[in-house]
């Protein structure tokens, strides 16, 4: 059997030629770090795509739970999920109406243009043109969707590949089931639980599929008191729309590393609340082990006994001009960029210079990062 791509013939052997590796690879990832992040990276090589996602998806209100994902760039990961995009997404809008079935091509859903200036700048900013997506299960609230994203000059999914794809569905769907139903064995959940207990402060422990598998009692006290956080599902949710995107992108980059590398850094989110001062979230990478496959070390303070850093301890010890050293100062008071441009009578585009100046001068690069480098050197 022949089919047809825009790159000329090729038989049907030849795509997924290392399929055995590839579900191998699939089923690794129930021990591995990373989750389905190796995975992904590989059927995205091997399928010719240039960027796929494995999402856990609330169907109501429309939103990313969690999310597994190779070849997005750090940028882009922020700005699809900032922008909640996954509500202007065509293939989303249509699956969730779905039950699990086989890979499809999203370029039928496209037919009459794409839902809006977002995903205008998806389509063409990003040049992508086409997606393999699968429903991989669905219930009445969620859907876990795995899509495989090509661009114009990769061209679309011809029938002879959406079959080779849909040869990976029944382990695909068995290895998501696992990884759903996943739990430490008890003896280490009681070993994780001494170890969260000797912890100061507020502390919850995510697995690399974002569940919390165990807290402190210090965190059970806090959730039980604070109405601007709370765990639902197994998954900790907060009041701000704005906070609950911040803390995704934290853990999606925080599940997905690998300890050791350059970018397993911790992330601080400031959490505001109503005529308080704010709660310090700090998330952690942590490395696979006996105890745990991977995940995230969550530690929360209540800042009431804390001192935040001024603009001129920040200024001097970091080596920043008095404007930069204010913005540092707002960000670490839990205020958005939009906040600190109305703030100091700029524009937000002006902030975003100073903030890649200060980025430069500290060797972060991401927010989250430059605010937990700055407390943990100067909050007391």
């Amino acid at each position: 059997m022949e089919s047809q791509s825009l790159h000329g013939a090729y038989s049907h052997q030849e795509v997924l030629p290392d399929e055995a590796e590839l579900i191998r690879c699939l089923y690794e990832s129930l021990q591995h770090q990373a989750g389905f992040h190796d995975f992904l990276a590989m059927l995205t090589t091997a399928i010719n795509g240039c960027a796929a996602q494995l999402s856990f998806i609330r169907k109501a209100p429309r939103a990313i739970e969690h999310l597994w994902h190779a070849g997005l760039s750090d940028e882009v990961l922020a700005w699809y999920l900032d922008n909640n995009m996954i509500e202007h997404d065509a293939v989303t809008n249509y699956a969730i109406t779905q039950p699990p079935g086989e890979f499809n091509s999203a370029l039928p859903l496209l037919e009459n243009g794409p839902p809006g200036d977002d995903y205008d700048r998806w389509e063409s900013d990003q040049s992508m043109l086409d997606s393999a997506w699968l429903v991989v299960d669905a219930s009445g609230t969620h859907i876990i969707l795995l899509t495989v994203q090509r661009t114009v000059a990769q061209g679309p999914y011809v029938p002879g590949e959406l079959e080779a794809l849909n040869r990976l569905v029944p382990f695909v769907r068995q290895t998501v089931g696992l990884a759903q139903t996943f739990h430490q064995h008890p003896s280490a959940e009681q070993s994780l639980s001494a170890i969260a207990e000797l912890i100061s402060e507020a502390a919850f422990v995510l697995n690399n599929r974002g569940h919390v598998v165990l807290s402190n009692q210090r965190g059970d006290e806090l959730m039980g008191r604070e109405q601007c956080l709370a765990i639902r599902d197994q998954r900790i949710c907060f009041q701000s729309s704005v906070v609950q995107k911040a803390f995704l992108g934290a853990v999606t980059r925080a599940s997905g590393v690998v300890v050791g590398d350059e970018t397993a850094r911790p992330e601080t989110l400031i959490i505001g609340r109503d005529k308080e001062t704010p709660l310090v979230m700090t998330l952690r990478p942590l490395e696979h082990n006996d105890l745990l496959t991977g995940g995230v070390l969550i530690t929360v303070i209540n800042s009431d006994s804390r001192v935040f850093p001024s603009a001129e301890e920040i200024a001097e010890y970091f080596l920043l001009s008095p404007v930069e050293a204010e913005v540092c100062e707002d960000l670490v008071t839990g205020l958005s960029l939009k906040d600190i441009a109305a703030k100091r009578h700029k524009s937000e585009a002006t902030i975003r210079s100073y903030l890649k100046q200060i980025f430069h001068k500290t060797g972060q690069s991401r927010q989250g990062q430059l605010i937990s480098t700055i407390l943990s050197a100067l909050l007391r």
